[in-house]
């Protein structure tokens, strides 16, 4: 994937580290993108997140290819921080704080069914967990990335990388 520059990037502004370490876009250069969608109270989140923290770890092992965003609808920015030290892969986050994590939950249609009500002109397109492929300049590209992880492992994200 080609890199981006910031102004093309600006979607997906504010990326920490687990340790909320602020994290340049730059860093994204080159790496299939996903962003999950997930929280810490969601039965199928905790059932999905060591898949894909397995599934992340397998395919950087030798070289980091593959970045995952999370994307919490998670009550507060503590139990966001918990689920992310608890679970999660080495991967980034958008700050809780940020008003980006809302901007994306409604770009995408992603986001908890208790949390329909803070985004009533939004079509819901998937619930929570949700993981959605996309290209450097935010356009998705795989919307359906809990299935693909599911059934094919590291292939779809060779699938993605090749894109």
């Amino acid at each position: 994937m080609a890199a981006s520059t910031s102004s093309s990037a600006s979607w997906l502004a504010d990326l920490t580290t687990k340790n909320g370490e602020a994290v340049e876009l730059s860093a994204l250069s080159g790496k299939a993108v996903a962003l999950y969608f997930s929280a810490h109270w969601c039965p199928p989140c905790k059932r999905f997140t060591p898949i894909l923290k397995d599934l992340y770890e397998e395919v950087n092992e030798d070289d980091a290819k593959f970045e995952v965003v999370f994307v919490s609808s998670d009550d507060s920015a503590a139990l966001a921080k918990e689920y992310m030290e608890e679970m999660h892969g080495d991967w980034l986050m958008i700050s809780y704080d940020s008003p980006v994590r809302e901007a994306l939950k409604q770009k995408f249609g992603c986001f908890a069914g208790k949390e329909q009500g803070k985004f009533p002109s939004s079509e819901r397109r998937n619930g929570i967990p949700a993981l959605v492929v996309v290209g450097q300049d935010g356009s998705e590209l795989c919307f359906n990335g809990t299935s693909a992880v599911e059934g094919k492992g590291p292939a779809a994200v060779a699938d993605w990388a090749a894109w």
